[in-house]
C-alpha cells in the first residue's frame, strides 16, 4: 500500500516538474520571439542615423560629380585657342538673347490677346485662355472663344432669369402674356410659332410652365 501511494507520489512530482519545464521552454520561445519583432529606441535612432548617412553620401556624390563635370568643362575651354574661346561666348550671348526675345514676344502676344478680348466685351484676364503663337493664330481662336463665350453666358443668364423671377423673358417683358405651354393656355400653334422664331424664349417658357 504504502509503495503504491510512493509511486503515485512520484509520478505526479515527475509531471510537475515536466510541466514547469515545458513553461519555462514556452516562456523563453515568447520571449525570443517578442525579442525579435521588439524595436526599441535606440534601435530607432540608429536606423534613422543609418538613413541619414546614406542621404548624405548619395549628395556627396552628386556634388562631387557635378564639380568633376565643370572641371572636365573648365578643362575643355582652357584648350581652346581666344578665337574659340570669344566664339563660344558669342554662341551664348545669341542664344540668351533670342530666348529673351522669345519671351518679350510672348508677353507682347498676350497683351494683344487682352486687347482682342475687351474689344468684343470679354475680360483681358482671359487672354491666357487664348491659344496661338501668331497674331494670325490668336485672333482665330479669339472668334472661336467669343462663340463659346457667347453660348456659356446665355445659358448662365436664362438659368438666372429661370431661378429668379416667374417671367423667363426679364423685367421688361409684359408679365401678364400667355404662357403658351402652361396647361391653362396650352397654344400648339403658339408654341410651333415659338420654337420656329426664337427657341430659347420657347425652352424658358416650356421650362416655366414645367415649374408650375
Amino acid at each position: 500500500m504504502k509503495n503504491s501511494q510512493l509511486i503515485s507520489w512520484d509520478l505526479q512530482l515527475f509531471a510537475e516538474d515536466e510541466l514547469a519545464a515545458d513553461e519555462t521552454t514556452s516562456e523563453d520561445e515568447i520571449n525570443e520571439e517578442t525579442k525579435e519583432k521588439t524595436f526599441t529606441r535606440s534601435d530607432i535612432a540608429k536606423m534613422i542615423a543609418a538613413e541619414k548617412a546614406k542621404w548624405v553620401k548619395e549628395s556627396k556624390t552628386e556634388i562631387e560629380q557635378r564639380i568633376e563635370e565643370e572641371k572636365n568643362e573648365a578643362a575643355r575651354l582652357a584648350k581652346l585657342s581666344e578665337e574659340e574661346r570669344q566664339q563660344a561666348l558669342i554662341q551664348k550671348e545669341k542664344e540668351e538673347f533670342e530666348k529673351e526675345k522669345a519671351t518679350f514676344r510672348q508677353e507682347q502676344l498676350l497683351v494683344e490677346k487682352g486687347k482682342r478680348l475687351q474689344e468684343i466685351g470679354i475680360p483681358s484676364i482671359l487672354a491666357s485662355r487664348i491659344h496661338g503663337n501668331t497674331a494670325e493664330e490668336a485672333i482665330e481662336d479669339v472668334k472661336s472663344f467669343k462663340a463659346e463665350w457667347d453660348k456659356a453666358l446665355k445659358v448662365a443668364v436664362d438659368k438666372a432669369l429661370l431661378d429668379s423671377v416667374d417671367n423667363p423673358l426679364g423685367s421688361g417683358a409684359n408679365k401678364s402674356e400667355v404662357n403658351p405651354f402652361a396647361k391653362d393656355t396650352l397654344n400648339l400653334t403658339e408654341q410651333g410659332r415659338l420654337f420656329k422664331e426664337d427657341p430659347e424664349r420657347a425652352k424658358a417658357l416650356q421650362a416655366l410652365a414645367n415649374k408650375k
